[in-house]
């Protein structure tokens, strides 16, 4: 089947102002991009895309070899867009080919195996599935979790359109959250999700909460970077960097060096992670304080040696929006660390859902530039 192609020009009068952040973002969500000429060349799981910016304008070109993989790239391509230059209200059209709505090619479906509460907060799930290579890579660590009702018969999963739009099933939206894969075995068709059960209403809490064997959900992606290589490691996050801190802590080299802090709400939510013997691990209890409103995080960090050499250390931060980004600022400017040596992301914001943050856009979640 020949290659499908397309392409959307968009009118963007400060592209020079959000390019940097929309390179970013691309890299993070699993697209390798090469300088190529005045743009850039994009190398993604679904296809091959193009970057070109011009004054006040910003040009797209997609292809890709089936219609599933050419609508979902289209959709990674104007969402991240879309989301990073909220602001903007920019119009994304696409011409070219139009192949009609497809599932897209990322989802898999997954049946819950087993659940098991690790702390009185957190609890992991199980699930199994077919074809999981693709959430198997140590650099993409998120996924996107859709739910489904309990007892539905006949289960429906959104699809895109040419414009890479999602295109709901008659039984309406599904709810969904992102998620840190835990622990991933393709080999044996398992996954392990770990939430955590903060008290909220939100879907994946409520979801959770009443999971039980057999239950279905849906699953995108992966993205997110992982960890680099390094000579030293610092880790640092709440509950909900907890599980990415504790998948690369069990991925590290037996000789890795460096220190992990993890900010939970009391001794009880202490957990048992393999790490190097060369990695120190240091819980910073809440103790009776509300998540997201302690310095514990930022305070604990200020009060590290680092050692010389910064281009051989690696930093990963999950946590907090406000904790995240007072962390990311310290190392930038503070410590001197170079972007490339430094993975932060905010996994939440107190008192935002995430439909609150994605209508606010980009300046919801990532911290001003450095």
């Amino acid at each position: 089947m020949p290659s499908l192609k397309a392409r959307a020009t968009i009118a963007f009068p400060k592209i020079d102002s959000y390019l940097d952040a929309i390179i970013e973002s691309f890299a993070a969500h699993d697209m390798a991009l090469y300088p190529d000429g005045d743009g850039h060349a994009i190398k993604s799981p679904f296809g091959t895309a193009h970057l070109l910016p011009r004054r006040g304008v910003l040009e797209l070109c997609v292809e890709a070899a089936d219609p599933a993989a050419f609508n979902r790239l289209k959709h990674e391509l104007t969402g991240l867009i879309e989301f990073v230059a909220h602001a903007e209200d920019l119009a994304i059209t696409w011409t070219g080919d139009r192949p009609g709505v497809a599932l897209p090619p990322d989802l898999r479906v997954l049946a819950v195996r087993k659940v098991r509460d690790l702390t009185p907060r957190m609890r992991r799930i199980s699930f199994e599935g077919d074809n999981l290579a693709r959430y198997a890579v140590p650099d993409q660590i998120h996924c996107r979790l859709l739910f489904q009702e309990k007892g539905v018969a006949e289960h429906q999963w959104p699809q895109l359109d040419d414009n890479g739009r999602i295109v709901w099933p008659d039984a309406g939206k599904l709810a969904s959250r992102i998620f840190t894969i835990r622990r991933i075995d393709p080999v044996a068709g398992t996954l392990d999700i770990d939430f955590v059960l903060h008290g909220g209403t939100g879907p994946g809490t409520s979801w959770a909460m009443a999971a039980a064997p057999g239950d279905v959900v849906g699953i995108l992606g992966p993205a997110a970077h992982g960890p680099k290589p390094a000579n030293w490691y610092l880790l640092a996050g709440d509950e909900t960097g907890l599980p990415g801190i504790g998948r690369i802590l069990e991925g590290l080299p037996a000789d890795a060096k460096g220190v992990a802090l993890i900010e939970v709400a009391d001794s009880a939510e202490e957990q048992a992670i393999d790490r190097p013997s060369g990695l120190e691990l240091r819980w910073l209890h809440r103790d009776g304080a509300a998540p997201g409103t302690t310095m514990l995080l930022a305070d604990a960090l200020r009060a590290l040696v680092f050692p010389a050499g910064r281009d051989a250390l690696f930093c990963w931060i999950g946590a907090e929006f406000s904790a995240f980004r007072d962390m990311r600022a310290y190392l930038r400017s503070g410590i001197g660390l170079p972007a490339s040596r430094v993975i932060a992301f905010s996994h939440w914001r107190r008192g935002m859902s995430e439909e609150d943050i994605v209508e606010a856009g980009a300046s919801a979640a990532f911290a001003d530039p450095i």
